[in-house]
């Protein structure tokens, strides 16, 4: 008796597991859409929501560099938009579900000109989002 109780205890747990792996893979992250291939984009959502994207036609980097950042930023329909309006920054990955030695290069850069937004990745492998800061604090 004890051994088909075990059993089925068991089995129910296999069960659960299934259930609970099923549930997993039907959530959704927002920012999934905003990455539909295998390039890297970058997208910079101002405070008052407006959305600037960028990809450099590669697979595995993208960069934008802060003198092209600031030119773009100004010249977006007459807005004048400044760095330090700047709510998120969100960049993705195809693997690498951390932050690379250029996104924290890339990251000080932004803050030394006054961001004070989130700068985040979302991992296509993982279909998370991450925020630098909070790999910091793990750090």
């Amino acid at each position: 008796m004890k051994t088909k109780v075990l059993s089925l205890w068991l089995i129910s747990l296999v069960m659960m597991s299934f259930v609970l792996s099923a549930e997993k893979k039907r959530e959704i992250n927002l920012w999934q859409k905003f990455f539909p291939d295998n390039l890297e984009r970058l997208y910079i959502i101002m405070k008052d929501e407006m959305v600037f994207n960028h990809n450099s036609q590669h697979d595995g980097k993208i960069y934008i560099n802060i003198g092209m950042l600031e030119k773009r930023l100004k010249k977006f329909k007459g807005k004048d938009y400044s760095i330090k309006e700047i709510k998120i920054v969100i960049h993705n990955h195809r693997r690498k579900n951390y932050f690379t030695l250029a996104d924290y290069r890339q990251y000080r850069m932004l803050k030394k000109y006054g961001f004070k937004g989130l700068f985040l990745i979302y991992c296509h492998r993982t279909n998370k989002t991450y925020d630098i800061e909070d790999e910091k604090k793990s750090k």
